[in-house]
Parts: C-alpha cells; structure tokens; sequence
C-alpha cells in the first residue's frame, strides 16, 4: 500500500539514543520536539561500552563492590539515574513551552554492548516508529578509517532516522 502526500506519517513512540554528552543535548531536543509535535512517547537508550574484564575486575576492586556482577549492576543503575536527573533538569529548563514534558518519556535503557548493534537492535523492534541520534561527524576521512556508530546503524535500521549533527 502506497501513501499519499497528504498522509501524515505515524510517529506514536520514539527511540532516543544518547552518549550522554554535552553535545547530546541537541539530539534530546529535537526528539522531545518531534514527540510533543505528534503526542508520542520517548524511551532513551544508552549503551555502556564493554569494558575488557581485567579493567572490570580493576574498577570493582577500586570502587570496592564485592565482584565485577555488583559493579556492572550498580554502573547501569548509576547512569540511568544520571539520565533521570537530565530529562528532568531539561524538562524543568523547559516547563513554559512544554508542561507535558515528564509525561513524555516513558522508560530508561541502560545496557552493555556494541553501540550501533544495540542501538540497531533496539530500533528494529516493532514498537519504535523513528530513532533520533546525534552523529559526532569526525570528518570524512576519519568516519572512512574508523567507521562511526551512526554510519553503521543507518546501514542497519529500516525506520526513519534523524541524525543530528553535533
């Protein structure tokens, strides 16, 4: 079934995914737009590089959790609160052109793994309609050399993208 120009696409929930950098910022401001816009939902999704187990072991001890199981469940908890605390700061920045702004989000996933496999992962589940993402844009020679996130999960993702350049 073809769609027409005048059909407006259907954009009910959308998958944020973040580095949680300061340049992230923007990407968060365009999905939280594009939700108020269509009256959808955002989930937020970071993914926690895997660290090699001996610096696992070595962050545990440092950090004296009891085994590298405790430091990688209470890592995951620490930054899906620091991304908590973020949507709420930004939604409190923003409360005069978006009461709505808490309702908005409805979940947040932390999970260890490759960036662009996961994020790709998660965006070909059913329940996403767009993926928002900023692109770091290392230039072209460089993104040739070493790839990039983005480059690689647009190659994998069959929903719309936003890419916003940072």
């Amino acid at each position: 079934m073809s769609r027409t120009i005048d059909q407006r696409p259907r954009v009910s929930h959308i998958l944020l995914a973040t580095d949680l950098s300061e340049n992230a910022n923007l990407a968060f401001s365009y999905a939280t737009s594009l939700a108020v816009a269509y009256g959808a939902r955002i989930t937020v999704l970071h993914v926690v590089e895997k660290l090699p187990p001996n610096a696992e072991l070595l962050m545990a001890s440092f950090l004296e959790y009891r085994d590298v199981e405790e430091f990688r469940e209470k890592s995951g908890e620490e930054l899906a609160a620091r991304i908590k605390a973020r949507i709420e700061r930004f939604c409190s920045d923003t409360a005069a052109q978006m009461p709505d702004c808490r309702l908005i989000f409805q979940k947040v996933v932390v999970e260890p793994g490759n960036a662009d496999e996961r994020i790709a992962f998660h965006a070909s589940a059913v329940e996403y309609d767009v993926l928002v993402m900023g692109s770091r844009g290392h230039g072209l020679i460089k993104e040739s050399l070493i790839g990039g996130t983005s480059r690689k999960v647009l190659q994998k993702v069959r929903i719309p993208v936003f890419l916003i350049p940072l």
